[in-house]
């Protein structure tokens, strides 16, 4: 995080208040975190900071800063568009491709990421904002708050961890974590290799689990704790320790109907899903389609799970040139975004079973969800018309069985077409192309050829050539931070 930023921080733990609204958690069978609308969500009136009635208002503050992190809003930014790790992640990989003209993004879609880029440094401090404003808020209900009865920690904890995460999967090697102090002084971090960054992760996620074994209500118990064990779960899975993702994710910890959502609305700008604003409402955005290449088939191969339109059929993107088309995932800016299921639990059981050679069991896990899609994703019409009208859960017959594959390449095409199918538009596409390419040995990594996982050869506009990138650079004003000169390295 900038020195800039972490100087605004600081102010903000020591003076003003500001206005916010309360904010519901919906755990039950399904988790849900609903975008609050808080114009400064960092501050807090000074008298109340140590009083239990500022909860709500600092929980309120953290989670909106996490969503518009993640999931991003229609306030601020080009056109209304403000990205978070949904678009910026899927734009970088194959799953977004650019249908504007602003430069920085024409080029992050061209693997060509300027680390001097307002766009990708908004990007990047707003999940450093994220992560700094969950913690804080975790040690808030730490100190203040009824630990048996109240869910606050173990969720905040939980999501500062899935902020450590996105470092990892989404960013460079040497991300630092940064910290302001209340006198306004800055505890610069030193830059952390990505399995640091992920060892730490599992330190917050291992304090949910923790904070939540302390709550009296089972209900929210289990919940609470499924929700730190996917992230758990896949911070080990991106550190190779695939046998110990797999108990982690067993279903007997994460059901499959579990799932913690982030919740849009209207009320303002700032609440509504970014991804809807930036794809279907502002144009900046489209779905992809073999991009470069060897890009995925999102739609010349049509399934249910990735639908997508074009309305009208003559629609171009903001740049009036590319062909739009839009994808029907999230329907609307009121659409929620999944952040944890109990579905990317069932993929990270199934691969640690094609891992061990259980191609039964494999097929068998991929096979149930397809039989009995879960009820939280839910999708518009594939081709529609209306494509706002309200999106359903995918039929039960929608998806016919899978065969057993020939051999190991295409039984690892199978497991990275299936999650490429469920998790789309989740931020986990640009993650999976760097674990498929990444050399064996190191991390899980499958060791296939850059060419035949990223988007390459010529870019198709600008008169650009895909570049070697197959993550974001730290920013380059990050150098402001005497501890940080560059990327410790860009590998996958």
């Amino acid at each position: 995080m900038t020195t800039q930023m972490l100087q605004i921080l600081a102010r903000a733990l020591r003076t003003v208040g500001a206005r916010a609204l309360s904010v519901t958690a919906l755990l039950t069978v399904a988790g849900a975190c609903n975008l609050p609308d808080v114009n400064t969500p960092d501050v807090v009136p000074i008298d109340n900071l140590n009083d239990a009635t500022a909860l709500p208002t600092i929980r309120a503050g953290a989670i909106g800063d996490f969503g518009i992190a993640y999931t991003g809003s229609g306030a601020q930014g080009s056109g209304g568009t403000t990205e978070g790790q949904v678009l910026a992640s899927g734009l970088l990989a194959d799953e977004w491709i650019n249908t504007e003209t602003f430069p920085d993004r024409v080029q992050a879609d061209a693997r060509q990421v300027d680390p001097a880029s307002g766009t990708w440094t908004t990007v990047f401090r707003n999940v450093a904002r994220a992560h700094l404003s969950t913690l804080n808020a975790a040690r808030k209900f730490r100190d203040l708050a009824d630990s048996s009865a109240n869910s606050g920690r173990a969720e905040l904890l939980a999501l500062a961890g899935f902020t450590r995460v996105f470092f990892a999967e989404n960013y460079c090697s040497g991300a630092p974590l940064s910290y302001p102090n209340p006198d306004g002084s800055i505890q610069f971090g030193t830059p952390l290799t990505t399995v640091q960054m992920l060892d730490s992760a599992l330190d917050l996620f291992n304090q949910s689990i923790v904070a939540a074994s302390l709550l009296t209500a089972a209900t929210a118990r289990a919940n609470f704790t499924a929700f730190a064990k996917v992230g758990k779960a896949r911070a080990l899975l991106d550190l190779g320790q695939l046998a110990d993702a797999d108990t982690v994710a067993a279903a007997a910890n994460v059901p499959t109907t579990f799932a913690y959502v982030v919740q849009h609305d209207l009320n303002t700008t700032r609440q509504q899903n970014g991804v809807y604003s930036g794809i279907r409402k502002f144009k900046r955005y489209g779905v992809a389609d073999r991009e470069g290449g060897a890009g995925f088939s999102w739609r010349t191969t049509l399934d249910p799970r990735t639908p997508f339109t074009r309305v009208p059929a003559t629609n171009r993107g903001f740049d009036a040139a590319t062909p739009q088309f839009d994808q029907l995932r999230y329907v609307d800016e009121k659409a929620s975004i999944p952040v944890a299921t109990g579905l990317e639990a069932r993929l990270i059981n199934a691969e640690a079973s094609l891992r061990r050679g259980d191609t039964v069991g494999f097929l068998a896990t991929l096979n149930a969800l397809r039989a009995a899609p879960p009820a939280y994703i839910l999708v518009g019409v594939q081709g529609t018309t209306t494509p706002t009208a309200a999106p359903n859960p995918i039929p039960p017959t929608a998806l016919p069985v899978l065969t057993s594959p020939a051999d190991s390449t295409a039984a690892i095409n199978v497991l990275f077409t299936e999650r490429a199918r469920w998790l789309w538009g989740t931020a986990h596409r640009l993650n999976d192309l760097r674990r498929l390419e990444r050399a064996l040995g190191v991390r899980g990594g499958f060791g296939r050829p850059d060419s035949t996982v990223f988007p390459h050869g010529l870019y198709f506009k600008n008169g650009l050539t895909y570049g070697p990138d197959v993550n974001f650079p730290i920013p380059l004003d990050e150098q402001n931070n005497p501890n940080f000169t560059q990327c410790l390295d860009r590998l996958p």
